[in-house]
């Protein structure tokens, strides 16, 4: 999988159409190294602002490996209906204390979802750590020195401190410090551990069918 930054603008814009980022012309593959060329794609539910849309996610293949990989646009995780945007929200309210029944209330999302991004966060420390080893190497600052005792805390502080360290040290990029988090995490920022390239070949999606989200 390979998350491509997509500008607050263009959210909208790509929910409106239905189509998802095409293939950056300077993208490599993550495996090999490797000159990319265009996949079939599939279509995956995106859900925004209480409104549930089709998405065509495209893919890509390696020409040397012969690996696939999907282009999710950075405001979405992998196997996330929600936007990164609406769970980031839900893990700050959790972070000052609101229950995930009132925060799922006001997202007008079940409970059960809000439940689980909540468990999720706990425990994502493969995510915590992919975001702790890119905060030193663009800050001087000791990774983790104000962390709070809650893990959920703790990844929001890191989230927190890598947006601003990417927008004090990189060129500036109009993304949510949610939307960097997913970048840095490959789109897994709510899994135990996100998944490293396959060594073996990917089965493309049917083009006709959504994925199954949670």
């Amino acid at each position: 999988m390979l998350v491509v930054a997509t500008h607050t603008e263009r959210v909208a814009r790509m929910l409106a159409t239905g189509v998802g980022p095409a293939l950056p012309a300077q993208a490599r593959c993550p495996a090999c190294d490797g000159s990319l060329g265009r996949w079939p794609g599939y279509a995956r539910l995106v859900r925004h602002r209480h409104r549930t849309t089709r998405l065509w996610v495209q893919r890509c293949v390696c020409r040397s490996c012969g690996r696939t990989h999907a282009l999710l646009p950075s405001f979405l995780l992998a196997y996330r209906r929600d936007v990164v945007a609406t769970i980031g929200a839900a893990l700050l309210g959790a972070a000052r204390g609101v229950g995930h029944r009132p925060l799922a209330d006001s997202a007008g999302l079940p409970a059960a979802t809000v439940r689980g991004w909540l468990r999720r966060a706990r425990c994502a420390l493969s995510a915590r750590a992919a975001l702790v080893a890119v905060l030193c190497r663009l800050s001087d600052e000791r990774a983790g020195a104000r962390a709070r005792g809650d893990p959920r805390g703790w990844l929001l502080d890191v989230i927190a401190d890598v947006h601003q360290a990417a927008h004090a040290r990189l060129p500036p990029v109009d993304c949510c410090a949610f939307n960097v988090a997913s970048m840095i995490t490959n789109g897994s920022l709510l899994s135990r551990g996100y998944r490293c390239p396959s060594p073996a070949r990917e089965p493309s999606a049917p083009p006709n069918r959504c994925r199954q989200l949670r």
